[in-house]
């Protein structure tokens, strides 16, 4: 079991690295897939659950958006809660869910599991290759 990072350690560690290698990290999770350094991946499980956690709760941004509009009238503040919330939500929902993948990913590298860490990002490349309609061979043609 890999051994994970309170936030102190995962401060101190992550400050510890050069602009370029915290970037990779970030980039890494940002996109669901694993870091390219097996040393980085506990403190990029770190990042992600960080991230999933912001992004669990920031739906909840659409109601305060709302609140402003009540000003303006009911109408107008309750066609706004409802935009934003949704906009809000479905962006939420993206991201989270590749945090999710991220911290999976990473976790099973940091785990020593090199080949499942792999899978996991390869099989979230080929789900979006595939719903930008098919795949192509080394040709160019589907």
């Amino acid at each position: 079991m890999a051994k994970i990072p309170d936030k102190a350690e995962h401060q101190r560690r992550f400050a510890a690295l050069d602009f370029a290698q915290r970037r990779a990290i970030v980039r890494a999770v940002n996109r669901g897939q694993v870091v390219d350094v097996r040393k980085h991946a506990p403190l990029a499980v770190v990042l992600a659950r960080r991230q999933q956690t912001l992004w669990r709760w920031a739906w909840l941004m659409g109601p305060a958006i709302g609140a402003f509009y009540l000003r303006s009238g009911w109408e107008l503040a309750l066609a706004n809660t409802l935009f934003s919330t949704l906009v809000l939500g479905a962006v939420a929902r993206f991201w989270y869910l590749r945090a999710r993948r991220a911290e999976a990913a990473n976790l099973a590298l940091a785990e020593g599991r090199r080949r499942e860490a792999k899978e996991i990002s390869q099989t979230a490349w080929q789900a979006r290759r595939a719903n930008r309609g098919g795949s192509r061979d080394a040709t160019g043609s589907d």
